[in-house]
């Protein structure tokens, strides 16, 4: 199977003063792939002071979400045999 590691590690992740946690792969050679952010507490009020702080923390980590966009969780083997088949679709010309 060719595509981005699977995501076995957990990250806890902070937008603003909002906490979280995602699984997530990531090495020094390798490009981050996460799953979505399991959120720990409700999303801020637009009419807060962090709001916009909690829009720019959020921002700055969903663009580590693109091969496991949708999973909240690690994928089963035939869900990640089948983002894989995608990605060598999409990578190939």
């Amino acid at each position: 199977i060719r595509g981005p590691l699977p995501p076995f590690r957990v990250y806890i992740v902070q937008a603003g003063s909002r906490l979280g946690w995602r699984w997530s792969w990531c090495t020094a050679n390798s490009v981050d792939n996460s799953c979505e952010i399991n959120w720990l507490d409700p999303e801020p009020s637009s009419q807060s002071g962090d709001y916009e702080t909690y829009i720019e923390g959020l921002e700055s980590l969903q663009w580590r979400v693109d091969f496991y966009r949708g999973y909240s969780q690690p994928p089963t083997l035939a869900e990640y045999r089948r983002l894989c088949e995608e990605f060598l679709r999409r990578a190939l010309p």
